[in-house]
């Protein structure tokens, strides 16, 4: 067995195992949750990091693919998201898994600059978290996985006068005012007028009088599984179904263009967002555990 740098050529294996484990709850982990090729390439692209050098893989003697470990991040952020090991069904049990753990500690340690490493799995994957734990990882957080396996049927805008269209350029900075005023994590104003104009992001906007209302933040990199990755509403028309519907109208774009799902994670004490996702068709999927080790 040999434990090298992840290669191109590796990404259909790869994935092959990642969607093998996403299956059921007993073998869950949020990273890797990869279905193609095109998606483990995707998330590394985005990232704008070279999978090469945040990725491992284990082989047998033949070149097979027997597991995986390694991070995302960004661009030289001492922050590593954990893509937790994940082996073969015929090597578990076998210790190939701590020794990929520990293979992707000592790479991050050494050779990437992390400080802090993140990891998400499955609340059922008892083998997984205990892996974890004996590795010095503590739970921080819970997270619900929501998934959308249909194509949501918008509804007519909720508010008189409003009007859902996808966001422009030109909607940058009131995109990013939202933004800013719903307390997300901070970013600049730059950064969400690169997003509006990138490729690996969708946006939409509910107008009213002209104005930029609410937003709607999807995640592209996965074309046929799109991410909601923030929705925000000015707080006079906040509680009155404008970000539900406006996810809604977003979402049935993405099928039309070729989505097969949706995906996205809230807290579980988010009880409102819960029944506003739930309207638009998302589904509990996964409970994920969020666990952070310092190195």
């Amino acid at each position: 067995m040999t434990i090298r740098p992840f290669r191109p050529g590796d990404a259909p294996e790869l994935a092959e195992l990642a969607s093998a484990c996403a299956r059921t709850e007993t073998d869950f982990v949020l990273n890797p949750m990869w279905e193609s090729a095109e998606e483990v390439l995707g998330d590394f692209g985005r990232q704008q990091i070279d999978a090469a050098e945040h990725l491992l893989v284990a082989t047998d003697e033949g070149g097979a693919l027997l597991g995986a470990v390694g991070f995302l991040r960004r661009p030289e952020s001492e922050l590593g998201g954990l893509v937790c090991p994940i082996v073969t069904r015929r090597e578990r049990g076998r210790g190939l898994g701590g020794e990929l753990l520990r293979a992707a500690l000592a790479l991050g340690h050494e050779k990437l600059g992390l400080t802090l490493v993140a990891a998400a799995i499955g609340a059922r994957n008892h083998a997984g978290y205990a892996l974890l734990a004996g590795a010095g990882f503590r739970p921080v957080r819970q997270h619900v996985l929501m998934r959308c396996d249909d194509r949501p049927k918008p509804t007519p805008p909720p508010v008189e006068g409003l009007v859902f269209e996808p966001a422009r350029p030109a909607d940058a900075a009131a995109v990013h005012a939202i933004y800013e005023s719903c307390g997300f994590e901070a970013r600049s104003g730059d950064v969400t007028r690169d997003f509006i104009s990138g490729r690996l992001h969708a946006h939409a906007v509910a107008r009213q009088s002209g104005h930029v209302v609410a937003f709607v933040e999807l995640e592209t990199h996965w074309p046929h599984r799109p991410w909601v990755a923030y929705v925000g509403v000015v707080r006079s028309l906040r509680d009155r179904g404008v970000g539900s519907g406006l996810v809604g109208w977003a979402l049935a774009r993405e099928f039309d263009a070729g989505a097969t799902a949706a995906l996205l994670m809230l807290s579980p004490a988010n009880r409102t967002a819960f029944r506003a996702y739930e309207k638009v068709g998302f589904r509990r999927f996964r409970m994920v555990d969020v666990l952070e080790k310092r190195l």
